[in-house]
């Protein structure tokens, strides 16, 4: 299962469109960002570096602890080639 965490802003969506083509399950945590959400201790842990929107991928395909991988370039290049995915291209 993903968590995803973001604000609808265009990236956010971005992310959001991807995880559906792909079939993913996938939960929305939102993060206001208005309110300063990114700069909690929790979403710091995710995202060290502040950047939104950010994933944790609770079951990654070596079968290790969970993952996060924050920005929405990342996120695209992360998501095809996990285990969830349903219509992975270039594999």
């Amino acid at each position: 299962m993903i968590l995803l965490h973001r604000w609808p802003t265009p990236k956010g969506k971005k992310v959001t469109i991807l995880l559906e083509e792909l079939g993913m399950p996938y939960n929305i945590v939102p993060c206001n960002i208005g309110k300063g959400d990114q700069f909690e201790p929790d979403f710091l842990k995710i995202s060290p570096n502040i950047r939104m929107p950010a994933i944790v991928d609770h079951a990654p395909a070596d079968g290790g602890p969970p993952i996060s991988v924050f920005e929405s370039g990342a996120i695209m290049m992360y998501t095809p080639f996990t285990p969830e995915a349903e219509n992975p291209s270039g594999r």
